[in-house]
Order: C-alpha cells, then structure tokens, then sequence
C-alpha cells in the first residue's frame, strides 16, 4: 500500500512539474520587460520549471498569453487541490506513524489522500486539454511527446537503494 501510495504521488508530481516547467519555459521566452512582473519572477524562481524545456514548441506571443491565462485561471484552485492532498497525506503519515497505528483510521486516511488526489489530476487535465487548444498540430504533438517522456521517466520502477 506504501508503495501504490508513493507511485500515485510520483505520478501526480510528474504532472506537476511538466505542467509548471511550461509556465517556465512561457516565462523564458518573454522579453526583458515582461520578466519584471511578479508571475513571470514566481515562475521562473522554481528550480522544477527548468526540467521541461518548452522553448522548443516556438510559442507566438498570442499563444504565450493564452497560456498564461490558463494557468492563471485555475491558479487558486489548483493552491487549495494541492493544500487539501498535502493535508490528507499528512494525516495519513500521522496515521501510519502512530505509536499504536489504527488500520481502521489508515484505510480512512487513505481514502482520504486517494479522494484529495483527484483534483489536482483534474486540474492539470483541464488546463494539458486547454494548451493543447492554443498550440498548433506540431507544436501539440512536441508537448504530447514531452509529457509521454516525463510520465515515462516517473513511471520507472524506485532504485532498490530509495526504500
């Protein structure tokens, strides 16, 4: 159950960065004027916005802003998804590290984190469908094949030296 839980977070991590590395590769493509607002500065701080280099989809300013707009969008929803399911997990790992644990309260728990789970996958569903949207067939199928090689890599099998 340990390790569905840690492939499941693995999983939506994945997502997450790919999702954020294309606000960082948004942000990198702006000119200098631009990179002085406080979003573009957020994004770009994050070291995980690197791992996706985006620049290669040659985004056009239109489709830059369209973006944006989306990621702006479902920004305060997607804060609170990702609050709820840090929450939920932290209880679960209470939960699992209890002095007396109680099987009957971790399978609770983890319904809990398993239900908290679905929003953000929600959440990053909607805006990969709404990118998509905005960018070209040859821009779409280089991001499709960027988020394929990213769920690839996460889906690989732990170290036997992680546990």
């Amino acid at each position: 159950m340990k390790r569905n839980i840690r492939s499941i977070k693995l999983g939506a991590l994945a997502l997450t960065v790919v999702l954020f590395g294309l606000a960082g590769g948004i942000a990198a493509q702006t000119t200098q004027t631009e990179n002085s607002s406080p979003m573009v500065q957020t994004q770009t701080a994050d070291p995980a916005n690197q791992m996706a280099d985006l620049r290669r989809l040659d985004l056009k300013p239109d489709q830059i802003q369209k973006i944006r707009v989306i990621f702006q969008e479902l920004k305060d929803e997607r804060q609170a998804a990702n609050l709820k399911l840090r929450q939920a997990q932290r209880a679960l790992t209470e939960a699992i590290e209890s002095p007396s644990p109680d099987e009957a309260l971790i399978a609770q728990r983890s319904r809990e984190v398993a239900a908290a789970q679905a929003n953000p996958i929600r959440l990053r569903s909607v805006s990969e469908a709404r990118i998509l949207q905005v960018l070209t067939p040859e821009q779409s199928a280089k991001f499709r094949n960027l988020l394929s090689r990213e769920r690839s890599r996460q889906e690989q099998p732990p170290s036997p030296n992680s546990d």
